[in-house]
């Protein structure tokens, strides 16, 4: 399979997007949260080589769990930076074509805000923040609003969508370097 996904450009309006390591760098703000709240000053992006933290952090589970409850909710979740380039390539396709977020997250109002804040040159009738709750649940709101294409770091669920016809694009990141056969980006510029 090429790993050199089109442009999305060249698949208008038939691409939905991520949150949580695509649009937002929800990790940079999980190690700036644990030095600011518990003065755990050890991780490096690089360390987070595991979708699921405990798994690859030297964190008590209590901690990784407050941090996340933090990240998830307000006033923390506005804390998050969005990847370089991100905001001036989704809002020049937000100009375009609506725009849809589907993220695993529980609440959808905190992270609905942070992407209006963040795409304010975006219309936000033209921007659908929807919340999951689950990864797996993913699949069924694609498939009902007609997606083909998936931008996501979290390779489950990049592997159920290729299995049912929805081409997912990785986009890179410590925790899915494993061999797959999707294409990928590294960054917004690709």
């Amino acid at each position: 399979m090429n790993n050199h996904p089109l442009p999305i450009s060249q698949v208008p309006g038939r691409v939905a997007f991520d949150i949580d390591g695509v649009f937002g760098n929800v990790m940079e703000l999980f190690i700036r949260l644990a030095r600011e709240i518990y003065q755990i000053d050890t991780i490096e992006y690089e360390d987070i080589t595991r979708y699921y933290l405990y798994d690859c952090l030297d964190l008590e589970a209590e901690i990784i769990d407050r941090l996340i409850e933090k990240i998830v909710d307000y006033p923390d979740a506005l804390k998050m930076n969005p990847f370089e380039q991100a905001v001036p390539v989704l809002s020049a396709y937000g100009r375009r074509y609506p725009l849809t977020f589907i993220t695993a997250r529980h609440k959808v109002e905190p992270i609905t805000d942070w992407v209006h804040g963040h795409l304010p040159d975006v219309d936000p009738r033209r921007i659908r923040v929807i919340a999951t709750g689950q990864h797996h649940l993913k699949l069924n709101i694609l498939q009902e609003m007609g997606f083909t294409y998936y931008i996501d770091d979290h390779l489950d669920t990049c592997h159920l969508l290729f299995q049912h016809a929805i081409l997912p694009i990785v986009f890179e990141q410590p925790w899915n370097q494993e061999p797959h056969p999707f294409p990928r980006v590294a960054n917004w510029r690709e």
